[in-house]
């Protein structure tokens, strides 16, 4: 993971210095007059990401089908490395509130427990790393937010509103399936994990960024994935051959906030998960006792 940071930190810090050259004005000028340019803020703000040890966020998803609104919110807290995390979940299913909470904490190198709190009650197993992240990969609005920026295409300045300037690009086509798909982005509708052909004929995505003005951190994403779900939705049907009418979607809408970038040192698992049932050592043990009678 550390290599990879230090490889991208490389690539785009090249690649802001090679957009900043060739304007033919003075250090001075360059300083006084110049202002980004929309390619710059991206560049400067995947650089902050792909950099970044720790941060905080948020992860908000609006699904309406057939004029049912549901939607998820959660609270991020993460630490790189080692790896500490936790995801604070509401889930609204026709006007019901669901909440859940995971933490994950790294054991060793390879292996990371995971702490799930539902319906009051702790539960806790081990994964490698690999799978705890994977689970969680909608979550990582980091990782998300930085595969937005590197794919993106036609970045322009929309606006310019309290100390914040905002982007708006898209997602092309030939893209979307690694960003959607790769972030999970469309897990809230059981659309996660599928294969690339239920990707096909899908439009290019648009894409809102906010990032501070001044300093160019990112500080919200927005991707519309309305026609995506639809799409996806109608290849899957077809595929099932379904005789139903079909899922109209509405509005499909992922959004990514991130704050308190490197300013996160702690991700405490709550002293009352200590007491969480872990299912694997109860099932090893009742197998164990079975061997031994």
């Amino acid at each position: 993971m550390k290599k990879n940071k230090i490889w991208m930190s490389s690539i785009l810090a090249a690649a802001m210095v090679l957009s900043m050259t060739g304007c033919g004005a003075s250090p001075a000028e360059d300083t006084a007059t110049q202002t980004r340019s929309a390619e710059e803020y991206v560049t400067e703000a995947a650089q902050t990401l792909t950099e970044a040890g720790s941060y905080a966020g948020t992860l908000k998803v609006v699904s309406r089908m057939d004029d049912n609104e549901d939607s998820m919110a959660a609270e991020i807290a993460m630490i790189e490395e080692p790896l500490q995390m936790k995801v604070d979940i509401e889930n609204m299913f026709s006007g019901q509130s669901v909440r859940t909470q995971t933490y994950l904490t790294e054991k060793n190198e390879d292996e990371v427990s995971m702490y799930m709190n539902y319906g009051e009650e702790w539960t806790e197993m081990s994964l490698t790393a690999e799978m705890a992240l994977q689970s969680m990969q909608i979550y990582d609005v980091r990782e998300n937010l930085l595969l937005a920026l590197e794919k993106g295409q036609d970045w322009t300045q929309s606006g310019a509103q309290d100390d914040q300037v905002t982007l708006s690009g898209v997602i092309p086509a030939a893209a979307v399936y690694e960003v959607v798909n790769g972030g999970s982005l469309l897990q809230f509708s059981g659309m996660s994990g599928i294969g690339e052909n239920y990707y096909t004929d899908v439009e290019d995505v648009p894409v809102t960024l906010v990032l501070e003005e001044e300093t160019g951190e990112p500080v919200s994403c927005t991707l519309e994935l309305t026609k995506v779900q639809q799409k996806v939705t109608d290849n899957v049907m077809r595929e099932l051959q379904s005789e139903s009418g079909g899922v109209t979607v509405q509005e499909y809408q992922v959004t990514m906030d991130i704050s308190q970038i490197d300013e996160v040192k702690e991700v405490a698992v709550p002293a009352e998960a200590s007491s969480a049932i872990n299912y694997e050592k109860e099932i090893s043990y009742n197998m164990n006792e079975d061997q031994a009678s």
